[in-house]
């Protein structure tokens, strides 16, 4: 954003944290109703901020403490290679002054001024020491700093993300109940609708603007280190709009993505944040028949601190972006088939939707719905054959999901401590409340669609073996429409699904007789 505005800085995660906080209570929550329902469901949103602002400072935290051993390391090679018996002070590399100076300041013992007789160092407790009293023993001392300082943030990022795993499962229980409410009154924001909408386009557009004019960092890679996928979804490099990647892409030597990728993810990725913002609002226009509601959703979406660090995140709002679009276009089965399919395509946990929309479908539309879905998959295999003809079958594995379950290698919270074989019973949990809508809710409507699958969605970051509780794209607008919504008991598929027309043959007409008089 530096170039985009002059003298621009940019606001810390926690100062933005506290900012969207106030502006979220002070919008939506009603202080005239205060110990409603439709606040307890606000707070319950806001419940992940906490979580995800655990989850970046321990991954900010990790990064310098990154830089800080490959200081140490770097000081242990030149000592153990330059000085006969390791007696020698640890020097460290000419081009990283400011590295050295963050060990200083963090109380390491490695010295930071070069050896000399008239110039003693400063050690990291404060004392001066002669360059022959600094012997390989002071490395090991840093490092063990290091390890600490390793642990510390790993229990950091674990609260984190135990956190976000915490209040997901509070959300699946709060949709599941969404369907026994029956009392759906109409309660709008508190601001006007022009206001609403001032707000909501001002953060649009600088959120989008935030996104072409970030840095990308190294893409996701397909296979044991992402979890199941599309390979060109994969393969594309993700916008990092909060912190800057330079530190972590600098030390490990390896230059960003550019070119043709990262034209193709800024532009799915602003793509997809518009069409979800567009979504949201044609849904309550058309499904809800109310503006202000649409408006007011999509602009408690865009006030969210999430969605602010994944705005760039192509695995985050693509597959968000088609559920909406599926939601919006409930009333043409072959069309949401289209958009579920693409869904579950590209990132593969959106399979488990199939049997909710097909048991909706089911008395009218579900092969309208079926033939789209299987539409929407033949035509991302056909794609993904024509540009990666080699390793097909991998590549086929790890987009239906049929390759075996990840123990090692994960990341998240099952790469901080949790035992992965925890992951076998909450999959299969998992797989029984993905099957049970098939025959619960016995009568399905548009409410039980967005609810349900906001459950299901959100039940997913709890096995989710890499990044699980961070996708909250996938649920939240379907969890906030479902907050916000009317009664919308009637929207049933025989009721709003038209039939499919068919060809009725007319009979050809009678012959005259032509000998008649």
């Amino acid at each position: 954003m530096n170039d985009f505005l002059f003298h621009y800085l940019r606001l810390e995660p926690p100062v933005w944290v506290f900012l969207s906080s106030f502006l979220v209570i002070g919008l939506f929550l009603m202080f005239h109703r205060f110990w409603s329902l439709r606040n307890l469901d606000i707070l319950l949103i806001l419940l992940f901020t906490p979580g995800i602002l655990l989850v970046y400072e321990g991954a900010n935290r990790r990064q310098v403490t990154n830089a800080k051993q490959i200081d140490a390391l770097a000081s242990a090679k030149e000592a153990s290679e330059s000085t006969p018996g390791g007696i020698r002070s640890a020097e460290p590399p000419k081009d990283s002054a400011d590295r050295n100076s963050a060990v200083v300041d963090a109380g390491d013992s490695v010295s930071v001024t070069s050896p000399s007789p008239e110039n003693p160092q400063i050690s990291g407790s404060g004392t001066l020491e002669s360059p022959n009293e600094v012997t390989e023993d002071r490395v090991p001392a840093a490092v063990d700093q290091i390890k600490k300082e390793t642990a510390s943030n790993d229990t950091l990022s674990y609260i984190g993300y135990f956190w976000l795993i915490v209040v997901a499962v509070l959300l699946v229980i709060r949709m599941l109940l969404d369907t026994s409410i029956v009392r759906r009154p109409m309660l709008d924001p508190n601001l006007s609708s022009g206001g609403m909408l001032f707000l909501g386009i001002s953060m649009l557009v600088y959120l989008l603007v935030n996104v072409a004019l970030s840095k990308p960092s190294e893409p996701l890679k397909q296979g044991p280190s992402a979890g199941p996928g599309y390979i060109l979804m994969t393969a594309l490099p993700s916008i990092t709009t909060v912190h800057d990647a330079d530190l972590q892409a600098d030390s490990e030597g390896r230059p960003r993505p550019g070119g043709f990728k990262l034209l193709v993810a800024r532009s799915l990725a602003i793509g997809a944040n518009l069409v979800m913002v567009l979504a949201i609002v044609a849904i309550g226009y058309w499904h809800f028949g109310n503006l202000k509601t649409g408006v007011g959703v999509a602009t408690f979406y865009l006030l969210l601190p999430y969605t602010l660090h994944m705005t760039g995140r192509v695995d985050h709002v693509l597959p968000s972006a088609l559920l909406l679009l599926a939601v919006l276009l409930y009333r043409q089965p072959f069309a949401a088939g289209l958009c579920i399919g693409c869904a579950a395509g590209v990132v593969y946990y959106p399979f488990s939707l199939l049997p909710l929309w097909c048991s909706f479908y089911w008395q009218r539309g579900i092969r309208r719905f079926t033939g789209g879905f299987f539409v929407s998959i033949g035509t991302l295999v056909i794609v993904m054959i024509a540009m990666h003809p080699n390793d097909i079958l991998q590549h086929l594995g790890y987009m239906f999901g049929v390759k075996q379950i990840a123990m090692t290698g994960m990341d998240g919270i099952w790469g901080l401590g949790w035992n992965p074989m925890m992951r076998i019973p909450l999959i299969l949990l998992f797989v029984l409340l993905s099957v049970s809508f098939v025959a619960w809710p016995p009568q399905k409507s548009l409410s039980t669609l967005m609810s349900c699958s906001a459950a299901l969605m959100a039940a997913t970051q709890c096995w989710h073996g890499f990044g699980g509780g961070l996708y909250l794209a996938w649920f939240l607008p379907l969890a906030l429409l479902t907050i916000f919504r009317p009664n919308l008991d009637y929207c049933l598929a025989l009721e709003v699904v038209k039939p499919r027309r068919r060809k009725v043959v007319k009979a050809a007409p009678p012959v005259e007789n032509a000998n008649a008089a």
